[in-house]
């Protein structure tokens, strides 16, 4: 579970790497003091990610969700890899693009904000924000948040889904870029061979989980015959 949300947070920050990597660079850029500027920001980004796991563990432990977690694992794998095949960016659902947009704009205005204090709280805060700002990948993250069991889970999973998206967030986009560009691939093509891995991973690892599960339980008759 925990090596699907390192992977999913690395596709998703190729994925959004236009988009997050230079607000990054013009936070980061601000003061001499990068390391801690890069330290503070993807700081605030990353507890949000976990705060925003948290409440949806807690969601998903309201609901019977778990009782069918392993068709949603696999749905969720189905969505990746058709989504990477068909090199699917988004999905344009009217109500919810007006409400991603709107989230956007407003996050963006606090930015603004934000940008004109130059301290280090105002950073942190910047890389609160960002947290926040809508992204299929992340959605896909959260969803299966509400599958685990609660709220520690939920914030462990998005805790690490934000160490995935650090090699692109802490400034190492160009080098990552390089090693694909010699490895003969695009970005594109190293980001759909993500997606598929990653949807993979989530279809592979239900079935080798109901395998086990169906070897315990039986064992466990097993037992109880030869009692008998």
């Amino acid at each position: 579970m925990w090596y699907t949300a390192l992977l999913i947070g690395l596709t998703g920050s190729l994925h959004c790497a236009g988009m997050c990597s230079p607000l990054l660079m013009a936070v980061t850029n601000l003061t001499p003091a990068v390391a801690l500027n890069r330290v503070l920001y993807n700081g605030g980004r990353i507890l949000t990610y976990g705060l925003l796991g948290a409440a949806a563990g807690s969601a998903g432990s309201l609901f019977p969700v778990a009782r069918y977690q392993n068709i949603i694992s696999i749905a969720f794998g189905i969505i990746l890899i058709l989504a990477a095949v068909l090199r699917i960016d988004h999905f344009n659902v009217p109500v919810l693009m007006k409400v991603a947009t709107a989230i956007t704009a407003w996050i963006k205005s606090k930015f603004a904000f934000f940008l004109t204090r130059k301290s280090s709280p105002a950073i942190f805060l910047m890389g609160m924000l960002n947290g926040f700002l809508p992204c299929g990948m992340t959605l896909l993250a959260l969803g299966y948040c509400m599958m685990l069991n609660g709220p520690v889970d939920g914030f462990n999973f998005m805790v690490l889904f934000g160490a995935g998206t650090l090699p692109v967030m802490i400034g190492l986009a160009p080098m990552i870029l390089l090693a694909i560009k010699k490895s003969n691939l695009s970005i594109q093509k190293a980001t759909t061979s993500l997606m598929i891995l990653s949807g993979v991973i989530l279809i592979a690892r239900t079935f080798i989980h109901a395998g086990i599960e169906a070897g315990q339980h039986h064992g466990e008759m097993i037992d109880i015959v030869l009692c008998r």
